[in-house]
């Protein structure tokens, strides 16, 4: 049973419990039970899902969009009888110039494969330019306009310049490649004006884990445990910051939706007597004054003159030290071939069993390592805090983040 839902004239916001993969997949059952009007009358519609693949941090990290709720959303879907999905998105800038591929770092192409889904790159898309805030021309994916139904699957993170970083900020995937930079020439009113040019007909937000503090890109995994649909994007973010304990005055881009009239004062009242808080995320600090002229739109010309020299991985990790930047990226994917599971060390505590997307029972994980049964997403390597799974092949890219969360994400 939902905690709590409410319906307002703008749209309609679900909430539910959810931690473990048995669990998330049958509440997203329910979800989709609840929001059945709003879904497609034809099973052969073109369904987009929009996940958030900001960059490649694993998604217990609280930066992506989980495996287990991708999962649990194409498997309800495909009972449903759908029979055209695609996971679609755009990675941010960083990604997108270096070419790093996202889908096969976090292991959404394998995810696809396993469901014989569609994987799509929307910074490689054709797009359509629209008018947005203080110069901002964007392109718009071409593929996300002409699907038949758009689903946007965010996750819960703070965010230095948003304040939260949820249901409408995760449109800024759909802007092509390069073009996101165009979005910061006045992030907050381009967040708010691209969801009034496109609106998902579904939202499903990820709360199983989340990322507080120096979010989107640098924070802390945090446990939330809860799936969100919604109608209304804009809604769905008023009540996930009331969830998670950020003040609307914290989140700039909400307060231009309730200016444009995106939301309503009926709205702000049916959140306050309809959802309760959650928890109580650690909110992003203040940027520093030299994050801030770096990201100074006038400065562009600059930015692109001393690439070559920022690129460079010492300069970007010197940066990073500096709060200049929050993503130091690795160019070498990891090449792990499996994963071995010490069944004599292991002490059953199921941890990794309840993190398995592919929902593996514990005494074939770390023995059925081939797929369909096994995605390589390592999952269970990183929850076990027993240190009784070991991989097979280096971890390439995954080291620095190995380093930085595997103990953090052992212990939610």
């Amino acid at each position: 049973m939902p905690s709590h839902e409410f319906t307002t004239s703008t749209g309609t916001v679900w909430a539910t419990q959810a931690w473990t993969v048995v669990e998330i997949k049958q509440r997203m059952r329910d979800l989709l039970e609840r929001f059945d009007e709003c879904l497609p009358s034809e099973v052969a519609a073109r369904v987009v899902i929009k996940p958030n693949l900001n960059n490649d941090l694993v998604a217990l990290t609280g930066n992506s969009t989980d495996l287990r709720v991708l999962a649990a959303l194409v498997e309800g879907l495909q009972e449903r009888g759908y029979t055209d999905l695609t996971i679609a998105d755009g990675s941010n800038v960083g990604v997108d110039r270096r070419g790093i591929d996202t889908f096969r770092r976090l292991r959404i192409d394998a995810l696809a494969e396993r469901y014989g889904v569609r994987t799509f790159n929307l910074n490689a898309d054709e797009g359509r330019t629209i008018d947005l805030c203080g110069g901002a021309s964007p392109r718009v994916s071409a593929t996300v306009e002409s699907a038949d139904f758009l689903i946007s699957v965010p996750t819960v993170k703070t965010h230095v310049e948003a304040g939260l970083s949820c249901a409408m900020k995760n449109w800024v995937g759909i802007v092509v490649g390069q073009d996101k930079r165009q979005m910061h020439k006045a992030i907050n009113q381009n967040i708010q004006a691209i969801n009034e040019h496109v609106q998902p007909d579904l939202v499903v937000v990820d709360g199983v884990v989340g990322m507080e503090g120096n979010g989107p890109g640098d924070g802390e995994p945090v446990r939330l445990g809860f799936l969100v649909g919604a109608t209304s994007a804009p809604l769905c973010d008023l009540a996930v910051a009331r969830m998670v304990g950020i003040d609307l005055g914290r989140i700039p881009y909400l307060g231009h939706a309730v200016d444009r009239g995106m939301v309503t004062q009926a709205d702000l009242e049916a959140v306050q007597d309809h959802v309760r808080q959650w928890a109580q995320v650690e909110l992003a600090p203040e940027r520093s004054r030299l994050a801030v002229l770096s990201e100074d739109p006038r400065l562009a010309w600059l930015k692109q003159a001393v690439r070559p020299l920022t690129d460079q991985p010492a300069v970007a990790k010197a940066a990073y030290k500096l709060g200049v930047i929050q993503d130091v990226y690795s160019p070498t994917d990891d090449t792990v071939s499996g994963v071995v599971r010490k069944q004599v060390e292991c002490t059953d505590c199921t941890a990794c069993a309840d993190a398995c997307p592919t929902e593996l029972p514990l005494e074939r994980i770390g023995r059925d390592v081939e797929m369909p049964d096994c995605i390589g997403c390592l999952y269970c390597w990183w929850v076990c805090p027993d240190d009784t799974i070991e991989l097979e092949g280096p971890l390439g890219s995954m080291v620095r983040q190995a380093e930085r969360y595997k103990s953090v994400i052992e212990a939610l």
